[in-house]
């Protein structure tokens, strides 16, 4: 494997990478309804301690920065290509 395909690899793993706290934190959330929310509508009382809504949260916050800071990256490298071709 040469150095270009490694930062190819890298580059498109921190592009997509924010998918993963993303699809984590709503499965989470939807484990907290399945595990939690709905026993208690039905009028049970599951004792489970883990904080589902806090770790989603978490997980939510993490996977929209690591977004925020793909895109940045990419807008970056879309504006230079632009300003290159502009002063051409």
């Amino acid at each position: 494997m040469n150095r270009k395909s490694v930062l190819g690899f890298l580059v498109a793993l921190f592009s997509i990478g924010w998918l993963a706290p993303l699809w984590l934190g709503v499965n989470t959330y939807l484990t907290f309804w399945e595990i939690e929310a709905l026993p208690l509508i039905a009028g049970q009382h599951p004792g489970n301690s883990f904080a589902f809504i806090s770790f989603a949260r978490e997980c939510f916050m993490w996977a929209f920065l690591w977004l925020g800071a793909a895109l940045a990256f990419w807008s970056y490298l879309g504006f230079q290509a632009w300003a290159g071709r502009r002063a051409a």
